[in-house]
């Protein structure tokens, strides 16, 4: 009869115990957060460096990553709800307020403009003044790349340059048929063309040296009211991802190679060392007054937007990316 007692008391205790385990939640559980990117590109390799690495683990956080297929589509799954972030051109975000949305841009993830234009081995092109009468390809809008190839036609006068519009990825098709004289390309596309022989005949990179809002990452302002800690560690995830890409390339690679593998390895790598050269991956999160207003004053050149419609206060909280950008 006592060991049975015993054996019984034993046995509830450890039932209790169990259960107790059950119930009592997890005090380190992981905060959920999903991001919606517009597309799966090399130039948003610090979000996979943070995935890939246990950066957001690190800070507390369990992140889902989506691919929207679209700026506009990422922006507005953060408005219904969806996606408590959004990764694409701020300007988006932009002009989503505009029309009556409450975003907020946090963190920067591509602080240059990571496009350059190609022309074949043999071609006559050598410089933009070389385009007079000649057929470019480019994505057809709403593309950066696009907005920033027509206002350079502007700025140097060339208005009889003429534009053969493809879907992205695909501009450097009407080149090889013969239907335009160069392309305007993001990477991988760049590296792709170089290792076939192609020049590059000008440099989107070079003119802005790193200081542009290309891509940044945007959340609505009652998540940063309602869930401050959760922002501050995404956005310090992040940080940790760009600061590691900076002082240890290889990780870069690794990484990159492990999302993108259905491309030749040489021509990753090449993309990433590019990019990283050129300040298109950003040393901090943080994004400053004159790389936003260099992307609001193109939104302005083309006519999205109007003159003092849009200020950088009322478009950027950038209090979560200088606490981790000292």
């Amino acid at each position: 009869m006592s060991f049975t007692f015993m054996h019984a008391r034993r046995l509830l205790g450890a039932t209790l115990i169990a259960a107790a385990c059950v119930a009592a939640p997890a005090s380190n559980a992981a905060e959920k957060a999903v991001i919606y990117q517009a597309f799966q590109s090399i130039q948003y390799l610090p979000l996979y460096v943070a995935m890939n690495e246990g950066l957001f683990t690190k800070h507390g956080l369990e992140v889902q990553k989506v691919t929207a297929g679209g700026g506009a589509q990422g922006v507005a799954a953060v408005i219904g709800g969806h996606a408590d972030f959004s990764l694409q051109d701020p300007m988006t975000a932009v002009l989503a307020n505009l029309k009556g949305a409450s975003l907020v841009n946090v963190a920067m993830v591509v602080s240059g403009v990571p496009v350059w234009m190609v022309a074949p081995p043999n071609s006559p092109i050598k410089s933009i003044a070389d385009l007079k009468d000649q057929t470019i390809s480019a994505a057809l809008p709403p593309s950066t790349s696009t907005y920033l190839l027509q206002n350079l036609l502007k700025e140097k006068g060339l208005s009889n340059v003429k534009l053969n519009t493809v879907s992205i990825g695909t501009e450097i098709s009407p080149v090889t048929a013969g239907r335009a004289a160069a392309a305007t390309l993001y990477q991988p596309q760049v590296e792709q063309a170089l290792a076939n022989g192609y020049k590059i005949v000008y440099d989107f990179a070079k003119q802005y040296d790193g200081v542009y809002a290309f891509s940044t990452i945007d959340t609505l302002k009652s998540t940063i009211q309602k869930r401050p800690q959760m922002v501050q560690s995404f956005v310090s995830a992040i940080a940790d991802a760009e600061k590691l890409m900076q002082t240890n390339p290889q990780v870069a690679y690794r990484v990159a190679v492990a999302e993108f593998p259905s491309l030749e390895k040489s021509v990753v790598e090449a993309a990433v060392k590019r990019l990283l050269d050129q300040k298109i991956y950003p040393a901090t999160p943080s994004i400053s007054k004159q790389a936003f207003q260099a992307g609001l004053d193109l939104q302005i050149s083309i006519g999205n937007i109007k003159a003092g419609e849009v200020t950088y206060d009322s478009a950027v909280d950038n209090s979560f990316a200088e606490k981790v950008s000292k």
